[in-house]
Parts: structure tokens; C-alpha cells; sequence
């Protein structure tokens, strides 16, 4: 033991947090202050919540809540506010700060639990809800509570909100799509006139083939997991493999670069993947609008969501000739998504 604030330095300079734990006893000091030294290594080099478990295990709670709070872990959080026999207005201060960092992380179902049962607030949690597009979790909470006026002052505007940007982005979408089609048929043809004629060289087939293989993916249905948020019209999708990110940075939409044809590619693989990407969400918009009667919003959304599904469908054999679909297998798109209402088709 008189040793032992020379055996935790080195143990901290030659990182033998794991090796030193074995040595001693959990029930220790010497155990105690190895795992609070291995949680602050952690915090470090910033893996918060295994630094959180670290600490929790060793029965630091303060740091523990401190590393779950960093790394969002709200339900870690609240079991270590429990051990600290946190008080109520403790509890409703907590879940509002664990809210928020999970609104950040646009874990908006999360927040609203956390505001709903920690804060005491289901009215700030269905607004949550709302701005998740979690349209029948916000409808659960409001029948819960009874309270049917939110229906009208909140949960309706929104879904109409909602609609109106999946619209313009469905419109964006297409308008995009077509776009650089176009502007890849041309390409491709100035590129065959320049090879028959001898002034440039062939282009390598392999970028080109990985991105309808990716595409192809994609359509198939094995993408689906974007997430919206109508209140500032966000959409996002999965990101494609860090390799070919870093390769596509190198192309150029620029015209008459001389990879534009891989860059219109690459920029129509990200709508394709995109628009994929919305239609479990709207397939959720859609029964909640159906549910209200918002039929001709309804039939409106439905239409333009099946019909750039099919512009692009209808575009791939074009798009990725024979040559690249032989690397996959023709996509399919689309179905037992739109299912809604027969009325709407």
C-alpha cells in the first residue's frame, strides 16, 4: 500500500489498467482508485460510455452520470440519478437536459418518454413527437391525457406541414433525377464520338459498376432508415462506404470534366438512395393523413411518391447498362410500402 501512488503512475504512463485490476480485490481501495483512473483514460480518449460503466461499476455515480450524460445513455443516467437518490425537481431538471441531447441526436420517441415520465411535461413531449414525424405516439399521448384539443392546434398542422415538405422534396427529387440523366446521355455519347476518334481513352468500368451494385441495394429495399423531421424539412440518409465517399470527392459535376459521367453516377445513386429512403416514413404520413380524412393530400403524396419511384425504375436499365447490371440483380421497388387506402390508387 505505501507504494501504491507510484504503482497507479505507472500503471497510467504504460496503460495497465487491465492487467492492474486483476491484482487486486474489488472490494479494495487499490481496485477502487485503478477504475476511476481507467475511467478518466477513457473519458480521454472519448469512449464516455465505456468510462461510464467503469465508474458506475466502482460505484462512482457522480462521474458515471457525468460520462452518461456526455454519451446520451439516458437510461444509464437515470438509474445512476436513482442510486444519487436524486430528488423530483433533480429528476425533472435531468430529464429535461437528457432530453435535449436526444432531440440532438434526433432520437425524438426517446425525448419524449424522458419529458413525459421524468419531467412531467407530455405536452412538450408530444411536440417532440411532432417535430420526429412520430405521428401515432403523438396521437397515443394524446388520447392518453385527453387531451383532444392538441389534435387541432398541433397534431393536424403538423401532418399537413409535413406533407407540403415531403412534396417539394419528392419535386426536388425528380427535377434532380432528370436532370443529370440527361445531362449523362449526353456525356456518354460526346465520350463514344471521342473514342471513336481516337482522343480518349477508355474509362474504367469498375467505379461505375460498384455504384449500380450500391444503387441496386438500395432499391431493393435493404436501405430504409432515414429519419425526417418536418420542422426544418431534414432529411437524411445513409451515408455510402467510407472508400467510395473518398473517391467521389474526386469527381467533378462541372461540365465537361473529365470524370463528369462517374460524378452524374454518384450524384444519381444519392437521389436513388434518397428517395429510398423515405418510404417508410411515408408510408407512415400516409396513414395518419388517411386517419383524418387528408384524402386529397393523401392521394396527392401517393401519386407523386410512386411516380418518382417508377421515373426511376423505369431509368436504371438506361442508366447502368447491361454491362454493369450483370453485377447485380435487377432492383425492385417499392412494394407493400404504399398500401394505404385501395381509394387513393
Amino acid at each position: 500500500p505505501e507504494y501504491f501512488p507510484e504503482c497507479l503512475n505507472l500503471i497510467k504512463d504504460k496503460n495497465l489498467y487491465n492487467e492492474a485490476l486483476k491484482l487486486y480485490s474489488p472490494s479494495s481501495q487499490q481496485y477502487q482508485d485503478i477504475s476511476i483512473a481507467y475511467g478518466e483514460h477513457l473519458m480521454q480518449e472519448h469512449m464516455y460510455e465505456p468510462a461510464g460503466l467503469m465508474f458506475a461499476r466502482c460505484g462512482a455515480h457522480e462521474k458515471a452520470l457525468s460520462a452518461f450524460l456526455t454519451c446520451g445513455n439516458w437510461k444509464q443516467a437515470l438509474c445512476v440519478a436513482a442510486q444519487l437518490n436524486f430528488t423530483k425537481d433533480q429528476l425533472v431538471g435531468l430529464g429535461r437536459t437528457l432530453a435535449g441531447k436526444l432531440v440532438e441526436q434526433r432520437k425524438h420517441i426517446d425525448a419524449a418518454m424522458v419529458l413525459e415520465e421524468y419531467a412531467q411535461d407530455y405536452e412538450e413531449a408530444v411536440l417532440l413527437l411532432l417535430e420526429g414525424a412520430a405521428w401515432e405516439e403523438a396521437l397515443r399521448l394524446v388520447y392518453k391525457y385527453n387531451r383532444l384539443d392538441i389534435i387541432e392546434t398541433n397534431v393536424k398542422p403538423s401532418i399537413l406541414e409535413a406533407q407540403k415538405n415531403y412534396m417539394a422534396f419528392l419535386d426536388s427529387q425528380t427535377a434532380t433525377f432528370s436532370r443529370h440523366k440527361k445531362r449523362l446521355l449526353i456525356v456518354r455519347e460526346l465520350k463514344e464520338q471521342a473514342q471513336q476518334a481516337g482522343l480518349d481513352d477508355e474509362v474504367p468500368h469498375g467505379q461505375e459498376s460498384d455504384l449500380f451494385s450500391e444503387t441496386s441495394s438500395v432499391v431493393s429495399g435493404s436501405e430504409m432508415s432515414g429519419k425526417y423531421s418536418h420542422s426544418n424539412s431534414r432529411i437524411s440518409a445513409r451515408s455510402s462506404k467510407n472508400r467510395r465517399k473518398a473517391e467521389r470527392k474526386k469527381h467533378s459535376l462541372k461540365e465537361g470534366s473529365p470524370l463528369e459521367d462517374l460524378a452524374l453516377l454518384e450524384a444519381l445513386s444519392e437521389v436513388v438512395q434518397n428517395t429510398e429512403n423515405l418510404k417508410d416514413e411515408v408510408y407512415h404520413i400516409l396513414k395518419v393523413l388517411f386517419l383524418f380524412e387528408f384524402d386529397e393530400q393523401g392521394r396527392e403524396l401517393q401519386k407523386a411518391f410512386e411516380g418518382t419511384l417508377q421515373l426511376m425504375e423505369r431509368s436504371l436499365p438506361e442508366i447502368w447498362t447491361l454491362t454493369y447490371q450483370q453485377n447485380s440483380a435487377t432492383p425492385t421497388w417499392g412494394e407493400g410500402v404504399l398500401l394505404c387506402c385501395p381509394s387513393w390508387s
